[in-house]
């Protein structure tokens, strides 16, 4: 068992987990059909139309969705994964509990809020 997650917050978050997982197959599969990621990338950059410039942007868009809902997906089956598992919940920088509420709204989070803003924060150095 986790080191502060119930067994009920466990089974609510790999629901939730589930349920996202369901949602991102589907709008993968409303926008690129059957198709992988590079045969999908590859009938894109294929269709002739007027207006190319336009076009082009809308490929690009369509293509940085694409490769979004696919990163989002392998989070979220990396974190179905480990739901179960006795260290869910513990954030991987240092080893503190992630807030249940944290998961909640993200339940592939593996930092905790203080870690995370740690690496969002641009560095002092870097501005200097």
């Amino acid at each position: 068992m986790s080191l502060h997650l119930t067994p009920g917050q466990q089974a609510l978050l790999d629901a939730d987990l589930r349920q996202r997982q369901r949602a991102l197959t589907q709008e993968l599969q409303d926008q690129m059909g059957s198709q992988n990621r590079v045969e999908h990338a590859r009938e894109q950059l294929q269709q002739e139309v007027d207006g190319e410039q336009a076009h082009q942007a809308d490929r690009e868009v369509d293509l940085a969705r694409s490769d979004q809902l696919l990163l989002e997906l392998s989070q979220v089956n990396d974190a179905l994964q480990r739901v179960h598992a006795p260290d869910f919940g513990q954030c991987s920088d240092c080893g503190g509990a992630i807030a249940f509420d944290r998961l909640r709204l993200n339940p592939a989070a593996t930092r905790c809020i203080g870690c995370q803003a740690k690496i969002e924060r641009p560095s002092r150095a870097s501005s200097l």
